[in-house]
């Protein structure tokens, strides 16, 4: 079910699974979404253009960048 939202800070807030951030996923949630291993997502937050935020410890990866960081990486050894 999808929510209308009153401003993007609010869209980000909480989605309909639970996720505290619906555009941000943990490491390990990354990793079990996308079927990759834990060690090559932190390879990957390791690269320049690779579209991750810091808080505090825990790193996050940004669900909407992540898909244009592919489509621009296509075809490349990564």
């Amino acid at each position: 079910m999808s929510k209308e939202f009153d401003s993007e800070e609010n869209a980000i807030m909480q989605n309909g699974n639970g996720r505290q951030y619906s555009n941000l996923y943990s490491v390990k949630e990354f990793s079990k979404t996308y079927k990759i291993g834990i060690n090559t997502v932190y390879r990957l937050c390791k690269l320049n253009d690779f579209p991750f935020i810091q808080i505090g410890g825990k790193i996050y990866i940004v669900a909407d960048e992540f898909i244009a960081w592919v489509n621009k990486n296509r075809g490349k050894v990564v």
